[in-house]
């Protein structure tokens, strides 16, 4: 008998604030962009406080202080202190950020003086690992029984979440620390979206530049920031008394293998993902209420997803509500689908589903029945999550609202 679980803990750091119940705020970038077309970026305002050991991953590689902090608060908020030996962690995120300043400065001198410094004890690598979050968590909440770091661009964190569902279903944990952090907003990451002509580079619409599923789109803008859940049994929440922000019911992942940069666009990929989640929960697609878009704002990604949902949603496609997180908090990359799985737990609470700022016009090939102007109350019990990333990788997942 598969075990129902849910969600008892979230936490999250973003553009919009520093936790989840100020998770709206702005756009500005970090760095000097006179060199760069891409003059916006999605930033975390709010410094992250309280692990001064670890002060230097501001410079280094700030988004493991996010991960932190995102994990300190869903940690606290689902009433637990420790991970412990039936415990899974599992993390999304992309890209080691590489600082090439350094690079630069070593590479004046010859290789083997280079090697001989990195190979001392005690030296800091040029990039700091991907693991790093996931150790840095267990030596301050325990050492979970398994502990991994998902890397499978924007789909990493959906993914990360889907199969930390699964192990505490089929009885493989008892608790699971999920999700994703991340942050693009560096050099190499700004530039290689650049060259991809994968962002958007005007200042005009500001804030509003993000333009999901909208005729004038033109790109995404990178973002940053960490969210994590905590996931355990119905049967244990009850037992603790514990809050619950809803169940996740079922979760799938597919693989285009298209093209390195582009989805497929017959959006094959992307419907057996939505397809097989809703098998995965024992639904059939007539029983989703909302669908929580990837909705990049670029323009091929949202045709070919729009097309998908309405294959998938069938007649329904007019009247299921769509919302589009990305036009409010920017493209955190692999804490993606956390931070939108975030707003999804919120519109179950809030009951009111969250609007695309800045769909003035919807795209031909884009038609589905946006969430515009202001909030759209709801009282449905189930949203399909989607995120696509880079290499065709897609993840879906279905949550349920708890009564």
């Amino acid at each position: 008998m598969k075990r129902r679980v849910v969600i008892t803990g979230l936490g999250c750091v973003s553009p919009l604030g520093p936790d989840v119940a100020s998770l709206w705020r702005c756009l500005v970038s970090r760095f000097d962009t006179s060199t760069f077309e891409v003059k916006l970026a999605a930033e975390v305002k709010e410094p992250v406080v309280g692990f001064s050991e670890h002060a230097s991953f501001f410079t280094e590689d700030v988004k493991v202080l996010f991960a932190l902090e995102a994990c300190r608060q869903a940690l606290v908020d689902s009433g637990l202190c420790r991970l412990g030996s039936s415990a899974l962690l599992h993390l999304g995120t992309s890209l080691e950020t590489l600082d090439l300043g350094k690079v630069v400065y070593e590479g004046r001198t010859d290789f083997a003086s280079v090697a001989d410094r990195l190979c001392r004890p005690g030296a800091r690598p040029l990039q700091v690992p991907l693991d790093t979050a996931a150790e840095l968590i267990q030596e301050r909440w325990g050492t979970a029984n398994v502990a991994l770091t998902n890397v499978s661009a924007c789909a990493a964190s959906t993914q990360a979440i889907g199969h930390a569902f699964r192990r505490v279903r089929d009885g493989s944990c008892e608790l699971a620390v999920c999700g994703g952090f991340d942050s693009m907003i560096n050099p190499l990451g700004v530039g290689g979206f650049q060259l991809l002509g994968a962002l958007a580079t005007g200042l005009a619409q500001g804030p509003l530049s993000c333009r999901p599923f909208d005729s004038s789109r033109s790109g995404t803008v990178l973002g940053e920031g960490a969210a994590i859940l905590v996931l355990e049994t119905l049967e244990s929440a009850r037992k603790r008394r514990a809050r619950v922000y809803g169940e996740i019911l079922g979760h799938a992942s597919s693989l285009d293998a298209y093209k390195v940069s582009a989805p497929d666009p017959s959006g094959a990929g992307a419907r057996l993902a939505m397809l097989a989640a809703l098998d995965d929960a024992g639904l059939p697609a007539a029983k989703v209420d909302a669908v929580s878009a990837h909705g990049t704002g670029t323009y091929l990604n949202d045709e070919v997803e729009a097309a998908a949902l309405r294959q998938v949603l069938g007649p329904r496609w007019q009247t299921t509500p769509v919302i589009a997180t990305k036009a409010l908090v920017g493209h955190l990359i692999g804490a993606a689908g956390a931070i939108e799985v975030a707003a999804a737990l919120q519109a179950f609470a809030q009951s009111a589903l969250h609007p695309n700022p800045s769909l003035s016009r919807v795209a031909s090939g884009c038609e589905l029945d946006h969430v515009t102007g202001a909030p759209r109350p709801f009282d449905g019990d189930v949203i399909l999550k989607n995120s696509f990333g880079f290499g065709g990788q897609n993840a879906s997942l279905v949550l349920k609202r708890t009564r």
